[in-house]
């Protein structure tokens, strides 16, 4: 307890630093960070400091770090206060007891000098080094959260208004720089074109893809490719990567966080949805990078959820489906929980569905009630849709709690006579549900699929979480109880669940570098990873709801010095084309026979390549995701002899082979 330890241990510390007993010391001049934790599990101490003198003594008690102090927080520089103020003698600003008055009649003290010998060229270690943020990069807000005092708490984002922020960045063209969260939304409403927003479906994403060229002619703003051939936004003349665009609100985010703890944060656990590629988890971590952050873990967002809802609750192997319709996205998991473990079972989604389908169903239809003439002079100018999309948002939210909720767009065009015309109408709840039934039943559809993956019923669930802001809507609620057959959760917060979630995975991780036992979690392969065949075809090497890691070998034949070319893509598409493109695997043997390309995908859904060649060492291989041709879908994967003998086991997998390579 505190009282025990100012009794047993107050000789060990002054206002200078402290005594350390032990005998895994570190060397002099060693930088260090250190918390004392009490029985309770409370935090009593915690700083920087670095150790000015080593002591080794036989005697028990006496051998450890004379540690000086270069930073401590608020709570130990009060502790410290009080020990000094009750012990008498108190030790002068600059000194310190070297060893505690039980073991040694007479304390040594020292003077805190700067060691002899420089420090070790290192970086800064920031206080409290075990605080990781936790975000959550919504299409429509973004969230975060860290761990502290215990549990997992919220990180008050400032905005305009006192509104959430939006992930919307903008380009000012008459300032010349980027703008984020509330003044971009401001900025939109008259330079759609140069503003972004929904940029999650986009992130990772080939700009050639036929997915982001139908998508990008709904747009006001232009998708260009970026260097890497990913999708891109032209704001001001000249193109931003969206990995540069997200790590500006990750800037804000991060920014807050620090505001709210008084220090600086370097380490993050970001969330993407479930069915994010590999590609796309490779977009976030550089927006990470971009924003300064040291990713340790790209966590799923259903997972996330299920974190926040099973930690600290000590449940018995629950079964939970967790449904998370946000503003861009939607996601279906399967989770098991057992106390704080958790196995994902199957998962699915759609990239493409999410409350600002909502919003563009009731802004068309509301458009759509006005005169043919000025319905069409709205529908010319972006500007006057995005006043109307605002406007529906705002009306849908109100309708979630109520039953009839007006909308009002001043001056939206003119008539004949070139009078002002306004939109104003009355809109009830049936009526938006009667336009969005059918974005309500997509999702009904995707949770049926993930169950059927897993061979479970309705039946066989513990418990079902609705999470994401469109869950609130009453008609998500009703048809989702009618496909499951119960209620969903109400103590799940439904738009903070993914960051708090992230943010106790984040001390979870910190918990295991102490070597201390933290949560597990077992992931999924949310969509499968497969290679391009001759005729525009794909061969799935790791099939969907593969358990992760996971590994698997292709074995392919090749001739000495030819080059082999593999197109990878992940998606459940038939066709290549139709899937999401990783890259290119180019790889060269110097001796025919069979060419091994290792596909492993790591806890967190990253894939990593490598060759083996025929002599067993590793082959020379590059890997590019810059974009490919259209020509690239449809090429052989290689072309090489096969091998002259084999049993007829073998030679089933090399007629495999054969059609494979279309030889």
């Amino acid at each position: 307890t505190e009282a025990e330890f100012m009794e047993k241990y107050g000789g060990h510390v002054a206002r200078g630093g402290i005594f350390i007993a032990t005998r895994a010391t570190k060397p002099e001049g060693t930088q260090l960070s250190f918390e004392i934790i009490l029985l309770d599990g409370s935090r009593l101490m915690r700083g920087e400091g670095v150790v000015q003198r080593v002591t080794v003594d036989e005697q028990p008690g006496r051998s450890g770090m004379l540690v000086r102090f270069t930073r401590i927080d608020a709570r130990t520089r009060a502790l410290l206060d009080q020990v000094l103020a009750a012990r008498e003698g108190v030790a002068a600003p600059d000194t310190v007891a070297a060893q505690p008055t039980a073991a040694a009649p007479e304390p040594i003290t020292t003077s805190f000098t700067p060691p002899p010998q420089p420090a070790p060229k290192r970086g800064p270690l920031a206080l409290a080094d075990d605080v990781v943020l936790g975000v959550d990069l919504g299409t429509t807000t973004p969230r975060a959260a860290v761990f502290l005092d215990g549990a997992a708490r919220m990180v008050p984002i400032p905005s305009e208004r006192g509104a959430a922020m939006p992930s919307i960045v903008a380009w000012d063209e008459g300032r010349g720089k980027l703008l984020v969260g509330g003044a971009a939304k401001l900025h939109r409403v008259e330079h759609p074109q140069s503003t972004l927003w929904g940029f999650k479906r986009l992130l990772g994403r080939r700009a050639r893809s036929r997915k982001v060229k139908e998508i990008a002619r709904r747009l006001p703003f232009k998708v260009e490719a970026d260097p890497e051939g990913d999708a891109g936004i032209e704001l001001g003349g000249r193109v931003f990567s969206i990995p540069e665009l997200a790590a500006e609100l990750l800037k804000v985010v991060k920014d807050a966080a620090q505001s709210m703890l008084g220090r600086e944060l370097s380490r993050a656990v970001l969330c993407v949805p479930a069915w994010y590629s590999d590609h796309q988890r490779a977009a976030l971590l550089d927006a990470g990078r971009l924003a300064g952050l040291e990713v340790l873990r790209v966590l799923n967002e259903p997972s996330a959820v299920a974190l926040a809802f099973g930690h600290g609750r000590g449940l018995a192997r629950k079964r939970v489906l967790v449904y998370d319709l946000g503003g861009g996205t939607f996601d279906a998991s399967v989770v098991e929980i057992t106390g704080d473990d958790l196995e994902v079972v199957s998962t699915g989604g759609d990239a493409f569905l999410g409350g600002v389908d909502f919003d563009e169903r009731l802004a068309e239809a509301l458009i759509n009630t006005l005169p043919e003439a000025a319905r069409l002079r709205v529908f010319d100018s972006a500007m006057i849709v995005e006043r109307v999309r605002d406007a529906s948002e705002v009306t849908k939210i109100a309708l979630s709690d109520k039953e009839k909720a007006g909308l009002h767009v001043p001056f939206v065009t003119t008539d004949e006579a070139d009078e002002p015309v306004d939109l104003k109408r009355d809109v009830a709840r049936a009526y938006l549900e009667q336009l969005t039934a059918d974005l309500v039943e997509r999702t009904a559809q995707v949770t049926q699929v993930v169950l059927d993956a897993a061979k479970l019923t309705p039946q066989s669930l513990d418990e079902v979480l609705l999470v994401g802001g469109q869950s609130r809507a009453p008609a998500v609620r009703r048809r989702m109880e009618a496909l499951l057959g119960r209620a969903a959760r109400s103590d799940v917060d439904p738009q903070g669940a993914v960051a708090l979630g992230a943010a106790l995975l984040g001390q979870s991780l910190v918990m295991r570098e102490r070597g201390k036992r933290g949560l597990t979690l077992s992931e999924v392969l949310s969509a499968p990873i497969g290679v391009a065949v001759k005729g525009g075809g794909v061969r799935r090497i790791l099939e969907r709801n593969t358990r992760l890691p996971a590994e698997k070998t292709l074995a392919v034949p090749v001739e000495a010095g030819k080059v082999v070319k593999v197109a990878v893509f992940q998606g459940a598409a038939a066709r290549a084309e139709d899937n999401e493109y990783l890259g290119a695997l180019h790889a060269t043997c110097d001796r025919s026979g069979e060419l091994g390309l290792r596909f492993a995908v790591s806890a967190d859904g990253r894939l990593v390549l490598s060759a083996t060649s025929p002599t067993g060492k590793s082959a020379e291989m590059t890997f590019t995701t810059a974009d490919a041709s259209d020509e690239v879908h449809a090429q052989l994967l290689a072309e090489a002899p096969l091998p002259g003998e084999a049993d007829p086991q073998q030679k089933g997998l090399l007629t495999g082979l054969r059609r494979l390579f279309g030889r």
